[in-house]
């Protein structure tokens, strides 16, 4: 056996494999025995077809089955020598067959040489961060704003920008009602946008009672054509105002949501901003490292590898929209994507992922990273304590599943690229 290795694009390699001699001949001759024993061919009985007349009958299925056999006996030894680790099946497999030789020409995809850039000693900008007093009157009216409530204007309130109105409408375009421009009762919040043109804003300073005409335009590329780029004159009515009724903020406030005073409520949304806020910043941090590492690094991505994580980000897609209650069919209706358009979206996103965990790789490997059996055992207990469970019955759920090899292989893969960032920032300027 010999063979001949080229390098193509994309981390793809073109393997030429030559056998030729007895090897070949038993081979061959045992594929044309096992076909001539169920052949059943005109004018023989079954299995005393002549070889030749089987070898001319069936020569593509005994070219097919000898390369079958000798990419069997020889892909595992090939790759090994050949120092190279497929990351796909074998492809546009072609075969010559004649008497007692045998070439075929296969290409694989594998995983890609990688041209590390500099990594350690880089140097990002990191924001600072100090907490204001703006910040956490933003927090705090945030949470104040969620637990207000709607309340009946009382009698002459003028409606501004933020009030919720019951109103009638009639759309009428050159004096003419149209379809679909009328309804009663109907809420509006001034400010929300969700009518066309200026409508809500000239709302604004109507009273409960009020009746009036509001004149709009609707947009040229307004879903309905008859009604695009038109004129629009509405006559409505407004039948209530409703305003925000925001809590006070006080002890008796901050006791409710769990605080012992105004103050403590201050004092631990300050802690919950800067904890929050810190951990942006580093991550912001963390991501700009990377970025300039992968921009630096040069590596040819093999599509098998993309592809693949492309599937497992709609496979856990997938689950999501399961737990909700929904499918991937309906998330695709009601978006009005197809799932080719899906991945074609996703495949960027896709790629760099691909590319950073190869390049985090070659890097864990370059420092010698790797995790005891201690740190291991400390992120199992980590994932158990998610589920509300000890570690040991963990283990034990996912050996009855038969999963326990590949979730520690995950945790160990997981825990060395946490080790593998954590090394280029503390090796950063």
């Amino acid at each position: 056996m010999t063979y001949e290795l080229k390098k193509l694009e994309n981390s793809t390699v073109e393997i030429v494999l030559k056998v030729e001699g007895d090897e070949v001949k038993n081979i061959k001759s045992g594929v044309l025995k096992n076909i001539q024993a169920k052949a059943d061919i005109p004018g023989f009985r079954k299995g005393k077809a002549p070889l030749s007349t089987i070898e001319a009958q069936f020569a593509d299925v005994i070219k097919e089955e000898v390369t079958d056999k000798l990419l069997q006996a020889y892909y595992e030894q090939v790759i090994t020598e050949a120092g190279i680790k497929p990351v796909d099946f074998i492809k546009s497999v072609e075969a010559n067959l004649e008497a007692d030789k045998f070439q075929g020409t296969f290409t694989v995809e594998v995983y890609p040489e990688v041209k590390l850039g500099e990594y350690k000693g880089l140097e990002v900008e990191k924001e600072n961060f100090e907490i204001t007093d703006e910040l956490l009157e933003q927090e705090i009216n945030t949470m104040l704003e969620a637990q207000s409530k709607l309340k009946e204007a009382s009698e002459g309130y003028k409606a501004q920008m933020g009030d919720t109105l019951d109103i009638n409408f009639e759309g009428f375009i050159e004096g003419e009602a149209f379809a679909g421009g009328k309804a009663e009762g109907h809420e509006i919040k001034l400010g929300s946008k969700t009518f066309i043109d200026t409508f809500e804003d000239q709302l604004v300073g109507y009273e409960a009672g009020q009746e009036g005409e509001v004149n709009v335009s609707f947009p040229e590329s307004y879903h309905a054509e008859n009604l695009a780029g038109k004129p629009a004159t509405f006559k409505v009515k407004v039948n209530a105002i409703k305003v925000v009724e925001k809590p006070e903020l006080n002890d008796e406030f901050a006791k409710d949501n769990g605080y012992d005073s105004v103050e403590d409520l201050k004092a631990k949304k300050a802690e919950e901003i800067k904890e929050r806020e810190v951990a942006r910043i580093e991550n912001a941090y963390k991501n700009s490292l990377l970025e300039k590492i992968s921009e630096n690094t040069e590596v040819e991505i093999p599509n098998s590898m993309i592809q693949r994580e492309i599937k497992a980000r709609i496979s856990e897609m997938e689950q999501q929209l399961k737990m909700q209650g929904a499918s991937l069919d309906m998330y695709l209706k009601m978006t009005g994507m197809t799932q080719d358009l899906m991945e074609i979206q996703i495949s960027p996103m896709a790629a760099a992922k691909v590319k950073m965990d190869i390049i985090l790789g070659e890097i864990a490997k370059s420092e010698n990273v790797e995790v005891s059996d201690e740190e291991l055992e400390g992120k199992v207990a980590d994932v158990a304590k998610m589920y509300n469970m000890e570690s040991d019955k963990l283990k034990e759920e996912l050996t009855k599943a038969g999963s326990l090899d590949n979730f520690l292989e995950n945790v160990k893969v997981e825990t060395t690229m946490q080790k593998t960032v954590d090394l280029i920032v503390e090796a950063a300027k």
